[in-house]
């Protein structure tokens, strides 16, 4: 159910990230360079879901993995697809 949930998170944030940036919708899509704080959130978010998961607990870590998975996977596919 964990892995669920992060999967599920990371699809979600994917498709706002691509509805935001990329998609030309609701402002011209951003620069390539837009990926790399984007990757620096994700590694934050990546600390964040292992911390959450050595605590007691860890009920938070499929969610913060979720964001990690989510932004890292969109900061990635942006630098290699563009």
């Amino acid at each position: 159910m964990r892995t669920v949930t992060a999967l599920l998170i990371a699809v979600v944030i994917g498709g706002l990230l691509w509805l935001s940036l990329d998609s030309g919708r609701f402002a011209p899509p951003a620069e390539r360079l837009v990926s790399l704080p984007l990757g620096g959130l994700a590694l934050i978010f990546g600390v964040r879901a292992w911390a959450a998961s050595r605590s007691e607990g860890g009920q938070w870590a499929p969610f913060y993995t979720g964001l990690a998975l989510g932004v890292g996977g969109w900061a990635l596919a942006r630098l290699i697809v563009r």
